[in-house]
């Protein structure tokens, strides 16, 4: 940790040692918790890309964080959310974005060994391959390149600096929020301009990414759905689905839930929004969902649900790396 980590931490413990996260338990007891987790590794490296890691959890860090919410809160399943008006109070459920190997190899021996039930929603055009999600593509092109600068026609013509860590960041982070709001046919222009530029970083997932970026494949996913896990869509492609036409975001929606139908042998009743902001899905989507036979559907807005939470927009919060257990447990207690 660096001084800055553990000011927060004792900051963050000292809180917890006064009684204010039993208090917040208490307060929100009729509520309950879904946790959004990205990927689980045994280390996460400390070489300087650690924005690259920023959504994962080490395999400690992920089963200390399973013992505490064992041991303060009940757990759910995803048939806990089918329904308005269940008894959600005092739970929580664990999912995971994406459909990366790294959930079949770490985490999904540990929901096991504590006989918990998650859902992994699954971005089902990935599945099988060695290839980067659109997102992880402006990532990697931005934080691994040796070039000092890129030019992009955006809304107008920017160049980006890409002279240390913290202006890659600002440059990914700029990008990927532009990109979201963007129709497919513009995310492919925009990541062809950088690819012409950032000519000296490959886009194919070597031997030592795929513990990071390889996804997991069809025969791994039912594997875990005959254990009980759930899988459920992160749609077909990860493109935000608000900016799709309705035609397209039907197909994203129809053809993730036939191929997780087609390949575990289980019916495909929940899916989590890429992105999940309010702003990423809309009344369309939602009717669609409806009409495809979805009973849930999962964002990314904080913080917790109850029996009145609309099963099509539950609300979730995302687990990051730098979440040391006081951090954490604030976190999902509603203290932050």
């Amino acid at each position: 940790m660096i001084i800055r980590d553990i000011l927060k931490y004792l900051y963050f413990l000292l809180f917890r040692i006064l009684g204010v996260y039993s208090f917040l338990r208490y307060r929100n007891r009729d509520k309950a918790i879904v946790l959004t987790y990205h990927g689980v590794l045994p280390n996460i490296p400390s070489n300087g890309n650690q924005f690259e890691y920023r959504n994962f959890v080490t395999t400690k860090q992920f089963e200390k964080q399973i013992r505490l919410l064992l041991k303060k809160y009940r757990p759910l399943n995803i048939s806990d959310f089918t329904e308005a008006g269940g008894n959600l109070s005092g739970g929580f459920l664990i999912t995971f974005d994406d459909g990366f190997y790294n959930n079949y190899k770490y985490a999904f021996p540990l929901l096991e060994k504590y006989g918990l039930h998650g859902c992994f929603f699954v971005t089902t055009n990935y599945i099988g391959k060695k290839e980067y999600i659109w997102t992880e593509q402006v990532t990697l092109l931005l934080q691994r390149t040796k070039k000092s600068k890129v030019q992009l026609h955006l809304e107008d013509k920017y160049v980006f600096e890409l002279n240390g860590f913290k202006k890659r960041e600002v440059a990914s982070v700029t990008i990927r929020k532009y990109l979201k709001k963007a129709p497919p046919e513009r995310i492919q222009d925009v990541l062809e301009q950088m690819k012409s530029q950032l000519t000296d970083v490959s886009l194919l997932i070597d031997q030592e990414d795929e513990e990071r970026y390889k996804f997991m494949t069809w025969k791994e996913a039912k594997e875990m759905s005959d254990s009980g896990q759930i899988i459920g869509s992160h749609t077909k492609s990860h493109f935000i689905v608000s900016t799709l036409s309705e035609a397209e975001s039907w197909e994203e929606l129809r053809g993730s839930k036939e191929a997780i139908e087609k390949n575990t042998g289980t019916q495909c009743i929940s899916i989590s929004f890429p992105n999940g902001e309010k702003e990423d899905y809309s009344e369309i989507q939602k009717n669609q969902l409806q009409r495809l036979g979805y009973k849930c559907a999962f964002t990314q807005v904080p913080l917790f649900n109850n029996g009145n939470t609309d099963r099509l927009e539950i609300r979730r919060v995302n687990i990051t790396s730098t979440l040391y257990m006081p951090v954490f447990e604030g976190k999902i207690c509603g203290f932050i």
